[in-house]
């Protein structure tokens, strides 16, 4: 294994303790929806539950190798959509309680949409001849995405979990 592999690896596994921890020190439990809204929390409590999570998406993306030169556009898209796949999997472990659980599952499910949408992207973009009208209604959808889960952000007030800029 590289030493760049085993870096991301490990690296991995720590962003990934460090959401678990965060998140049993705040007392979510792996219940999300099936609680009662005495176990759900604060919204002081959630708010830092879910920046602790969009920070540590944030340093994994932004510890990825740049493409082209140090990896294709096409793997670097599937590590955009493993990141926010694993993302949208610690919100929803998340108690949220019944007064944000609409918001909080259009949160979920927009990250997860734009994880699906990277994860196209990359398939995509490593075809053998890559599809140019495909890959611009991709990034048309994924700025899209990107521009919703801005403004959920905004109205949830979770102004450390609005979209990164990715390019």
């Amino acid at each position: 294994m590289s030493h760049d592999t085993r870096r991301r690896v490990i690296l991995i596994f720590v962003v990934l303790i460090i959401v678990a921890l965060v998140l049993g020190s705040v007392g979510c439990s792996s219940t999300s929806g099936n609680s009662d809204d005495a176990d759900a929390l604060t919204p002081a409590l959630y708010v830092q539950a879910m920046a602790d999570i969009c920070d540590a998406t944030t340093e994994r993306l932004e510890a990825l190798p740049t493409p082209p030169d140090e990896i294709s556009r096409a793997d670097w898209a599937g590590e955009v959509s493993r990141a926010l796949r694993d993302e949208a999997a610690a919100f929803d472990e998340i108690d949220v309680g019944e007064d944000r659980r609409t918001d909080h599952a259009s949160f979920i499910e927009n990250t997860e949409g734009q994880a699906a949408g990277w994860n196209a992207l990359g398939e995509a973009l490593g075809g053998a001849e890559p599809d140019s009208g495909t890959i611009g209604d991709l990034t048309t959808d994924l700025t899209e995405l990107t521009l919703g889960r801005n403004d959920l952000a905004d109205e949830m007030g979770l102004a450390g979990c609005r979209a990164r800029e990715l390019s």
